[in-house]
């Protein structure tokens, strides 16, 4: 059987040459395309080890899933009761006006209002109610501020201006709070757009 050389007809010299180029070509092959990317190695192992770690991470929220939706359900059912945008305003006042003439509030005015543009949420609405008062100490002003954060009440005060009265021995002033209730769920079936057939 012929050998390669044999087949090119070369004598041993001839063979020593070719086997050298040959073994040269190979070097600086290796040289210019392998061995540069010896150092991306370990640059390689650290991608995977952080993917690793990240996805070890995600699967950890991902295996909390069930628990987070059922507090959520437990938070829905927490969340306050649900009331018609028309009601709010009355529930807001039936809670605290008792607290108010419980506390020696000296109310002159009272001003219910939706909590409507950026400030709404999707799941729940605010009701605000903004009362102006006189005549009023300090004692009776903080001991109203603290009854509304009563009995997990979700009632909070957002705004307080406060001044003397003109007798200069009592306080004068506004008072936003704002609650949040529960929206309603959508009741009925939405009206039907088929055109009525006629007799």
């Amino acid at each position: 059987m012929k050998t390669f050389f044999d087949k090119l007809n070369l004598g041993a010299a001839e063979r020593r040459i070719v086997v050298g180029a040959a073994l040269v070509l190979f070097v600086v092959l290796n040289a210019l395309f392998i061995w540069p990317h010896f150092k991306d190695w370990p640059k390689l192992q650290g991608e995977i080890s952080r993917a690793r770690k990240t996805l070890v991470d995600y699967q950890k929220e991902a295996d909390q899933l069930p628990k987070l939706r059922q507090r959520e359900e437990e938070l829905k059912g927490t969340g306050g009761a649900q009331l018609a945008s028309a009601e709010m305003a009355l529930a807001l006042l039936k809670i605290v006006q008792p607290k108010a003439a419980a506390a020696g509030i000296n109310v002159t005015q009272w001003d219910p209002r939706k909590v409507t543009g950026p400030r709404a949420s999707e799941f729940f609405e605010e009701q605000t109610l903004r009362i102006s008062f006189q005549n009023t100490g300090d004692a009776e002003l903080l001991k109203f501020m603290v009854s509304l954060g009563e009995d997990n009440s979700t009632i909070r005060i957002r705004d307080l201006t406060v001044k003397p009265d003109p007798t200069q021995m009592k306080l004068m002033g506004e008072l936003t709070m704002v609650a949040s209730y529960q929206k309603a769920a959508p009741t009925g079936k939405p009206p039907s757009t088929a055109t009525p057939k006629r007799p």
